[in-house]
């Protein structure tokens, strides 16, 4: 290996500590099939049967290593290195059904698959820790035309695979507003979401900032509290007003868990208006492509402007609607 820790561009050779100092987020796609050639060749030169790259493509609930993304790879660049580790422990298959979720306006869709974490990291919506031996999975890719404005999201915490639209919590929520706003978007609540938006702005220290002054949201609380009451399966809140909350949310609470996170938001949002680095509209226009490039060249980094997006954080579906599960499965806006 070099002295990064990478392969160099020749370098086929590997041992059980396949990972050692290396930073696998770090590297591009390229450099994960290196390594993961070389841990094949490195497991076939030890055992031929049982054959590595199907069992590793299954431990990832894929079917083939064909066309995985870069989320994929580095997950089963873990399992071929456990595998590496102990050669006679063959890795499990990750389960890709009979999931149990929540019903109603607060399901999601079918998850592509849940499996067990073999290294620590964040989950890659809400940055909450995976530990070692937790649960996580992916969703499916999404289908045109939504493939093309959206990003797949990497590994997911448990929380965000199954339960943040029937328990949002605060941050849950911020997290949506700002993959909405990313995507050019008005933002869509389910009747949970509107409960705790409702919650957090019914506080006389937020009717009292400065946006709110500029811009009440009296008829917002309206609206929120009247989809609670029905059930309503989306409530559509336009980018301005979901501005103002957020704003007076960080205002009102500075000393609030949540506010860094809002902060971080609005830094981005700002930097969406006034473009400090200069980015060429005549080459990304002023909608998504635009900011997510704003994203990408923010002066201050946080782990949203890091994990990119916008993420499909996927829509309720009215449960009036008769839908069956293999129906279900394919769903993109439930």
């Amino acid at each position: 290996m070099d002295d990064d820790g990478m392969l160099g561009q020749g370098t086929f050779e590997l041992d059980v500590d396949l990972l050692q100092g290396i930073d696998l987020a770090s590297l591009t796609e390229p450099r994960l099939h290196q390594l993961l050639e070389a841990g094949f060749r490195a497991r076939l030169a030890e055992r031929k049967r049982p054959a590595p790259e199907p069992r590793v493509a299954r431990a990832i609930g894929l079917n083939t290593l064909q066309g995985a993304d870069e989320h994929d790879l580095r997950e089963a660049l873990h399992v071929l290195a456990a595998w590496l580790r102990s050669p006679t422990e063959t890795p499990s298959p990750a389960k890709r059904s009979r999931f149990d979720r929540p019903e109603g306006t607060g399901q999601l869709p079918v998850p592509r698959c849940l499996t067990t974490a073999l290294a620590p990291r964040a989950c890659g919506l809400c940055s909450d820790p995976i530990k070692t031996g937790d649960e996580m999975g992916r969703f499916r890719p999404l289908k045109p035309p939504l493939d093309r404005t959206f990003i797949p999201m990497s590994w997911l915490c448990r929380h965000c695979l199954f339960d943040r639209r029937e328990q949002p919590r605060r941050r849950d929520l911020i997290i949506r507003v700002f993959h909405h706003l990313l995507a050019g978007s008005a933002v869509g609540l389910n009747p949970k979401e509107c409960a705790v938006l409702h919650t957090w702005l019914d506080n006389p220290a937020i009717r009292q900032t400065t946006a709110w002054q500029l811009d009440p949201l009296d008829a917002t609380m309206v609206r929120l509290a009247t989809s609670v009451a029905e059930d309503k399966p989306t409530t559509w809140i336009a980018y301005p007003t979901a501005l103002t909350a957020l704003r007076s949310m960080a205002a009102a609470e500075p000393d609030r868990t949540e506010t860094r996170l809002l902060q971080d938001v609005l830094q981005h949002i700002t930097e969406w208006e006034i473009n400090p680095s200069g980015i060429e509209t005549r080459r990304y226009g002023t909608g998504t492509p635009y900011r997510q490039q704003i994203l990408r060249t923010t002066a201050r980094q946080t782990r949203l402007s890091e994990l990119g997006g916008p993420f499909f954080l996927h829509r309720s579906f009215d449960p009036t609607e008769e839908s069956s599960e293999g129906a279900d499965e394919e769903r993109e806006d439930a």
